[in-house]
């Protein structure tokens, strides 16, 4: 057989070259166990190379995600475990399952306070009650001539 194929053919020997790839073969590797297992294919390194091209592409969009559809999922899974938890009495794993939920949703993040935006302001606030304070007295002095 040659080592040319059909779609099919190439998308399933795309996918042993993926799983191959998911396993940690290096390249050799990967050429030895397709000698060795699928002979049958009779494909050259060079069409080898371009399955392990496309295999690499699948491998990138396995990792892409969509955030907020994971983090839905994560908190939903999350919420059915503490419900699971209380169910069995699991008071322990409940409060560990919350902490998670709260780690998650950040309600545990330390208040963050910005020190230098903060001085400026007291300076401002301080100053207005000065400024406030200098009228008033200018205002009083005025009234009393």
């Amino acid at each position: 057989m040659s080592g040319k194929g059909t779609r099919a053919a190439v998308a399933a020997r795309v996918d042993v070259v993926y799983r191959l790839l998911l396993l940690g073969l290096d390249y050799q590797r990967i050429l030895e166990h397709i000698a060795k297992k699928y002979s049958v294919w009779g494909v050259k390194p060079r069409t080898v190379d371009n399955y392990i091209a496309k295999a690499k592409v699948l491998i990138e969009q396995a990792g892409e995600y969509e955030r907020p559809l994971e983090f839905g999922r994560s908190l939903a899974r999350k919420h059915d475990l503490f419900t699971r938890c209380l169910n069995d009495k699991d008071y322990r794993g409940a409060l560990a399952v919350q902490k998670e939920i709260d780690d998650l949703l950040g309600l545990k993040a330390p208040l963050e306070i910005n020190v230098t935006d903060a001085r400026r302001e007291l300076v401002e606030l301080m100053l207005e009650e000065v400024m406030r304070e200098a009228e008033d007295a200018t205002a009083g002095a005025a009234t009393a001539d």
